[in-house]
């Protein structure tokens, strides 16, 4: 399996691993990260080569400083093909200087390019500076001659050309990706960038999604797949991460940490918004936070959204925090428990019967743990309980206090709730929503760009990594 299969989409063929020929054609306008996506897809292959028609090697390896990690030590020819025409010459072993003056001499020294290796996989960038001075009908018999040409070797070739317009190349190649940039107003309002890599034409390749969100954060290209809601195959206990100061408690996410400054603030009110459409993703954070407060042996409260339960939620967390600390750690209020179940509570019919229960729970549990407390809010179960004016006060009592107290409060607001009575007095406010189907996270307060976010579930319990999308 090729090494970027992590970060390209899975309609990309694996050139390396392909036993035939192919011919890919990227296109888009400038700087929506054409050349960092043929970087990726052929840096790690060691017959491969990179012809740069425009730009210097070292000026790309300076732009891209991954790529020298990324090539194979023991290439038995340069990776890099200046092809530029500029006449100097270099002695970077990394590149070899291609001299011409014609088309047909650069085809032929374009053939000669590694000629007893098989299964070459060569990028053209960009296919606009050799054309420059040919007609169309000259310029489609070159491209096909090359692609026929490869094609009989089972080499593949990968052409990048400016602009987005129909060519001649469109009918020729085998697969067309594009790469384009735009801007999209939120929900909210903000207009923000997105970054997205759509496909065209992939023969003989299923396209299962069209157009994924893609971001060049750190210099390289990334695409995010389709959201999919899951626990890991085996479950184990979580890694534990520590608070970095005594002024805020970690959300469970290192990345989440870094972006908030340090976590979340001792004493805070952080509002958690979730579009329709992605269920119950909006786990994939709540998960971490909670598990890592019981696992820094702390105290909890947590009234269950609509839907979900304490019973639904048990064993996953028995295993993430090792033991029994979600039931002895914690306060759970939901519609309908058990008989005889210890720390669990029914939503009580009046709301001051619910501020007792936190009062009486919190002083409990405050002299047996410690502090701070973590309040987990499920707002739909609150508002469809109580209505929007008992919510409202219900809101302000306990912000308040928290305040005081220095507890961490996190509500859980569904898109569509009437509830916005606490969306003015957050800390934070965060939205959840899905964008080519990939889930992110959108700043509200503050306001940031979309963050990806991409599960990871190989160590066994849920933690994800947050991506700007930039």
């Amino acid at each position: 399996m090729a090494k970027n299969r992590g970060t390209m989409p899975p309609e990309f063929p694996v050139l390396g691993e392909l036993d035939q020929g192919y011919s890919l054609l990227i296109k888009g306008l400038p700087g929506t990260g054409k050349s960092s996506l043929a970087l990726e897809l052929v840096a790690h292959l060691p017959n491969s080569f990179f012809i740069s028609t425009r730009i210097s090697p070292e000026v790309i390896m300076q732009d891209f400083p991954w790529i020298l990690e990324e090539i194979p030590t023991d290439r038995e020819y340069p990776f890099f093909v200046d092809a530029t025409r500029s006449g100097s010459q270099t002695s970077n072993k990394n590149t070899l200087k291609m001299n011409f003056e014609t088309m047909p001499e650069f085809i032929q020294q374009l053939f000669s390019l590694g000629a007893d290796l098989s299964n070459k996989v060569i990028a053209i960038d960009s296919w606009n500076a050799l054309i420059a001075n040919l007609s169309e009908s000259q310029i489609s018999h070159w491209a096909s001659a090359i692609v026929q040409h490869l094609r009989t070797e089972t080499s593949k070739i990968i052409f990048v050309i400016e602009g987005v317009q129909a060519t001649s190349l469109d009918w020729i190649v085998d697969g067309i990706t594009v790469l384009s940039k735009r801007t999209i107003t939120s929900s909210h309002g903000i207009p923000r960038r997105i970054r997205e890599l759509s496909f065209h034409k992939m023969r003989g390749r299923e396209i299962h999604n069209e157009t994924y969100l893609a971001s060049l954060a750190r210099g390289r290209l990334k695409t995010f797949y389709p959201f999919k809601y899951r626990f890991p195959a085996i479950i184990l206990k979580s890694d534990v991460i520590t608070d970095p100061d005594d002024r805020h408690i970690s959300t469970g996410s290192m990345g989440f940490d870094d972006l908030l400054g340090g976590g979340f603030e001792r004493g805070s009110w952080n509002l958690f918004e979730v579009t329709t459409t992605i269920g119950d993703a909006l786990d994939i954070v709540f998960m971490p936070l909670i598990t890592n407060h019981l696992n820094n042996r702390r105290p909890a409260i947590t009234i269950f959204r609509e839907g979900v339960s304490f019973d639904s939620n048990q064993h996953f967390l028995d295993v993430f925090t090792g033991s029994n600390k979600w039931i002895e750690q914690t306060v759970n209020i939901e519609r309908f428990i058990p008989k005889n179940s210890l720390n669990r509570f029914e939503l009580p019919e009046k709301i001051d019967q619910l501020l007792d229960i936190f009062e009486t729970s919190k002083q409990s549990l405050r002299k047996e743990i410690g502090e701070p407390f973590l309040i987990n809010l499920g707002l739909d179960a609150l508002e469809n309980k109580y209505g929007i004016p008992a919510l409202n006060e219900f809101i302000a009592i306990t912000v308040s206090k928290a305040r005081l107290e220095g507890d961490v409060i996190v509500g859980w607001l569904k898109e569509n709730q009437e509830f916005r009575g606490g969306t003015t007095a957050a800390t934070s406010h965060w939205k959840l929503d899905l964008i080519n189907r990939a889930l992110v996270l959108e700043g509200i307060i503050p306001a940031t760009e979309y963050y990806a976010i991409s599960p990871i579930l190989s160590k066994g319990y849920i933690d994800y990594r947050l991506t700007p999308v930039i």
